[in-house]
């Protein structure tokens, strides 16, 4: 057998190295509820790691946070966070929540490319 089909890393095109990594760090509704936070008070990456609900070390420090809408809330918080799913953003959204989605960051593109684009925009 050759040695590029007995090497797990070098099949396919992907390579198998960055399947199953996660894209954010997902928390559920009920954690929320469950961390005792009052009205008013603000929900983001930083307020959940203050309260131990997730620890982002590593490579999770710069992942985006996620809200899913496992759970209820009766509490009005202010979230800020890049992704929300649909449920949650129904649930929150009847609780009264204020919701700010945070934008990430821009994808590189090659400078002769951007000013091509820049060009066919005008």
């Amino acid at each position: 057998m050759p040695l590029y089909r007995r090497i797990p890393k070098l099949r396919g095109i992907a390579g198998g190295m960055h399947a199953g990594l996660p894209k954010c760090i997902p928390v559920n509704l009920k954690d929320i509820e469950t961390a005792g936070f009052r009205d008013g008070d603000e929900v983001s990456l930083v307020t959940l790691a203050k309260r131990g609900l997730i620890n982002p070390s590593g490579r999770d420090r710069k992942l985006p946070l996620k809200i899913l809408g496992d759970g209820e809330l009766n509490v009005k918080l202010n979230f800020k966070a890049r992704v929300f799913s649909p449920s949650a953003k129904k649930k929150l959204e009847a609780a009264g929540s204020s919701l700010i989605v945070l934008h990430g960051r821009k994808k590189w593109v090659k400078p002769s490319v951007a000013k091509n684009l820049a060009r066919a925009d005008e």
